[in-house]
Protein backbone atom coordinates (compact mmCIF):
# COMPACT_ATOMS: atom_id res chain seq x y z
CA UNK A 1 0.00 0.00 0.00
CA UNK A 2 2.97 2.22 0.68
CA UNK A 3 4.67 1.65 -2.66
CA UNK A 4 1.47 2.65 -4.00
CA UNK A 5 1.07 6.02 -2.47
CA UNK A 6 4.39 6.73 -3.08
CA UNK A 7 4.05 6.63 -6.97
CA UNK A 8 1.11 8.45 -7.03
CA UNK A 9 2.76 11.31 -5.08
CA UNK A 10 5.27 11.01 -8.02
CA UNK A 11 2.85 11.26 -10.59
CA UNK A 12 1.19 13.88 -8.78
CA UNK A 13 4.41 15.71 -8.52
CA UNK A 14 5.38 15.28 -12.01
CA UNK A 15 2.19 16.30 -13.30
CA UNK A 16 2.85 19.83 -10.91
CA UNK A 17 6.05 20.63 -12.02
CA UNK A 18 4.66 20.05 -15.95
CA UNK A 19 2.00 22.47 -15.47
CA UNK A 20 3.61 24.80 -13.49
CA UNK A 21 6.58 25.00 -16.25
CA UNK A 22 3.72 25.37 -18.80
CA UNK A 23 2.23 28.40 -16.92
CA UNK A 24 5.45 30.06 -16.95
CA UNK A 25 5.99 29.91 -20.62
CA UNK A 26 8.86 27.04 -20.50
CA UNK A 27 8.48 25.31 -24.22
CA UNK A 28 11.96 24.26 -24.34
CA UNK A 29 14.54 23.05 -22.02
CA UNK A 30 18.01 22.82 -22.46
CA UNK A 31 19.85 19.11 -22.31
CA UNK A 32 23.17 19.15 -21.41
CA UNK A 33 23.91 17.16 -24.48
CA UNK A 34 22.36 20.12 -26.47
CA UNK A 35 25.40 22.54 -24.92
CA UNK A 36 28.23 19.59 -25.12
CA UNK A 37 26.98 19.48 -29.15
CA UNK A 38 27.27 23.25 -29.35
CA UNK A 39 30.20 23.27 -27.72
CA UNK A 40 31.53 20.61 -30.53
CA UNK A 41 29.96 22.79 -32.96
CA UNK A 42 31.92 25.32 -32.12
CA UNK A 43 35.42 23.28 -31.88
CA UNK A 44 34.65 21.45 -35.74
CA UNK A 45 34.08 25.42 -37.43
CA UNK A 46 37.46 26.44 -35.81
CA UNK A 47 39.24 22.36 -36.95
CA UNK A 48 37.46 22.99 -40.36
CA UNK A 49 39.77 26.47 -41.27
CA UNK A 50 43.18 24.60 -40.45
CA UNK A 51 41.93 22.19 -43.40
CA UNK A 52 40.81 25.57 -45.60
CA UNK A 53 44.61 26.64 -45.00
CA UNK A 54 45.89 23.25 -46.11
CA UNK A 55 44.24 23.46 -49.56
CA UNK A 56 45.30 27.03 -50.36
CA UNK A 57 48.65 25.58 -49.30
CA UNK A 58 48.38 22.90 -51.70
CA UNK A 59 46.92 25.25 -54.64
CA UNK A 60 50.00 27.62 -53.90
CA UNK A 61 52.41 24.64 -53.54
CA UNK A 62 51.20 22.51 -56.53
CA UNK A 63 48.81 25.03 -59.14
CA UNK A 64 46.16 22.49 -58.36
CA UNK A 65 43.34 21.50 -55.97
CA UNK A 66 43.87 18.36 -54.48
CA UNK A 67 41.77 15.22 -55.26
CA UNK A 68 41.10 14.66 -51.46
CA UNK A 69 41.13 17.12 -48.05
CA UNK A 70 42.54 14.43 -46.07
CA UNK A 71 45.39 13.86 -44.09
CA UNK A 72 47.83 11.89 -46.01
CA UNK A 73 46.96 14.64 -48.93
CA UNK A 74 47.51 17.70 -46.99
CA UNK A 75 49.40 16.48 -43.58
CA UNK A 76 52.24 18.26 -44.84
CA UNK A 77 50.63 21.43 -45.14
CA UNK A 78 48.67 21.59 -41.59
CA UNK A 79 50.35 20.03 -38.25
CA UNK A 80 49.01 18.89 -36.22
CA UNK A 81 46.17 17.47 -38.50
CA UNK A 82 42.69 18.70 -36.86
CA UNK A 83 40.75 16.16 -34.45
CA UNK A 84 37.21 15.01 -34.88
CA UNK A 85 35.35 16.82 -31.81
CA UNK A 86 33.21 13.68 -31.65
CA UNK A 87 35.08 11.06 -32.14
CA UNK A 88 38.99 12.99 -31.24
CA UNK A 89 40.20 11.17 -34.58
CA UNK A 90 41.91 12.59 -37.18
CA UNK A 91 39.03 14.82 -39.34
CA UNK A 92 38.15 12.64 -42.40
CA UNK A 93 35.75 12.81 -45.08
CA UNK A 94 32.57 11.86 -44.48
CA UNK A 95 29.00 12.23 -43.31
CA UNK A 96 29.26 12.11 -39.70
CA UNK A 97 29.74 14.90 -37.52
CA UNK A 98 33.18 16.16 -37.35
CA UNK A 99 33.81 15.07 -40.98
CA UNK A 100 35.18 17.10 -43.95
CA UNK A 101 32.69 18.11 -46.69
CA UNK A 102 35.39 18.46 -49.81
CA UNK A 103 34.07 18.96 -52.97
CA UNK A 104 36.72 20.24 -55.72
CA UNK A 105 35.67 22.25 -58.23
CA UNK A 106 36.88 24.01 -61.85
CA UNK A 107 40.21 25.62 -61.75
CA UNK A 108 40.34 26.49 -58.25
CA UNK A 109 37.39 26.74 -57.07
CA UNK A 110 36.03 24.11 -54.50
CA UNK A 111 33.22 23.81 -51.78
CA UNK A 112 34.68 22.82 -48.22
CA UNK A 113 32.54 22.69 -44.83
CA UNK A 114 32.19 20.22 -41.77
CA UNK A 115 29.46 18.41 -40.66
CA UNK A 116 27.56 19.46 -37.45
CA UNK A 117 25.58 17.31 -35.04
CA UNK A 118 22.27 18.06 -36.73
CA UNK A 119 24.09 16.59 -40.13
CA UNK A 120 24.12 19.91 -41.40
CA UNK A 121 26.96 21.45 -43.42
CA UNK A 122 28.89 24.27 -42.19
CA UNK A 123 30.77 26.10 -45.19
CA UNK A 124 34.14 27.29 -44.27
CA UNK A 125 34.41 30.75 -45.22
Amino acid sequence: MRRVVSIALLALLALGVAGAMAACGTKDIQTPTANIDVAKNLAAKGEIMMVKTGVAAYVATNGTLPATATQDVLGSFVDPWPKNPWTQAPMAQGTQSGDIAYTPGAGTSYTLGVVLADGSVFAAP
